[in-house]
């Protein structure tokens, strides 16, 4: 045969081969977004129903615990429609993170964009931080800590406060250390990097611990390590702040079984804190834990796509379930969902 021939032969069948490949890694794409974009408004169907069952449905010996109660169903409703408006992008590759928003796909304009993603970065923040928060204020509660708990506009912006100052330190290492820079454009460059965003006005934060220059030599990026840093200590300590609170919440709540107060009561603060208990699994299983393991990856320069299709796919996980623990544990709200009355107010 013709060796012209059969060289324009295997070109053709490996053009269909890379064809397929594209066709079939686009529609895999277009399956995971569906599934997000399904999880995430389910998530916040969930939270629309268990805001005004928050409101009026609450035992009245919950006291002002429900403002905290909404300001999660709150915060939860608009991450998802920020998730729904921005539709961010996750892409890794080696030691390269980057977190964009394609303006074909937003709804936003597109001089919304990089602010949209800052303020992604950091509604992800507070969805580490707010659970700690609920727990330390759960502790006061159970101490008697009148000062800490009591109704009043102080005490509400304290404990509201705190969430919001942790988005925006992590929205501020963002913002400085991982913005566009000489380093993370050449991921963009790449061929395995999606060419469909060069030459678009886009929303960006990426990551790139040991870019490779063009002469072949690796180099340390020290932006990506300092930002990194800080958005791990911060993860970090959400997590030990929240399992030091839990801890000493369910140390308190068992000796409340021993004490005089109504069993209403006693029934009620259990259900409090296993309901808070499998809503706060749910962020450590769905976002911390993915994240954990996305940052050794790109430490360790191994990551690639799976990684960040992962996380992006469990944070639709995170807004879809998160309510839920909370609809089904605490009975008066699980007697609204299926149609029973209770015969008390008070739980």
């Amino acid at each position: 045969m013709d060796p012209t021939l059969t060289s324009a032969i295997r070109q053709k069948v490996s053009d269909l081969m890379d064809a397929s490949s594209e066709f079939e890694s686009s529609n895999s794409d277009d399956l995971i977004n569906q599934i997000e974009r399904g999880c995430t408004c389910f998530g916040m169907f969930s939270n629309a129903i268990l805001l005004p069952m928050i409101l009026y449905r609450s035992p009245s010996d919950i006291g002002v615990y429900k403002f905290l109660m909404m300001y999660i169903a709150v915060f939860e409703l608009f991450f998802g429609w920020l998730e729904l408006m921005t539709v961010p992008q996750l892409f890794t590759q080696g030691s390269a993170f980057i977190v964009t928003i394609d303006p074909d796909n937003a709804v936003l304009p597109d001089s919304a964009l990089q602010i949209s993603i800052l303020i992604y970065c950091g509604s992800f923040a507070t969805s580490l931080a707010i659970f700690g928060v609920q727990f330390a204020y759960r502790y006061q509660v159970l101490q008697g800590n009148t000062t800490w708990t009591a109704y009043s506009l102080a005490n509400f912006t304290f404990w509201g406060g705190i969430p919001l100052f942790v988005a925006m330190l992590w929205t501020l290492s963002c913002w400085i250390f991982l913005g566009r820079n000489e380093y993370v454009d050449m991921v963009m460059r790449q061929d395995y990097f999606p060419s469909n965003l060069e030459n678009k006005t886009i929303g960006f934060v990426g990551i790139y611990f040991y870019p490779k220059l063009e002469n072949g030599m690796s180099v340390i990026n020290w932006n990506s390590f300092i930002g990194m840093a800080l958005c791990t200590c911060i993860l970090f300590g959400s997590e030990t702040l929240m399992v030091y609170f839990a801890v000493r919440s369910y140390l308190i709540t068992k000796t409340l079984m021993a004490s005089t107060c109504s069993p209403n009561f006693r029934k009620l603060q259990w259900q409090l804190f296993y309901a808070l208990v499998f809503q706060t699994v749910i962020p450590i299983l769905f976002m911390q834990i993915p994240l954990s393991v996305l940052y050794l990856t790109l430490f360790l320069n191994i990551s690639t796509p799976f990684f960040g299709n992962l996380q992006a796919t469990t944070i639709s996980f995170y807004l879809a379930t998160d309510a839920l623990p909370t609809i089904f544990i605490i009975k008066p709200y699980r007697e609204t969902i299926f149609g029973k009355k209770s015969e008390r107010t008070r739980e």
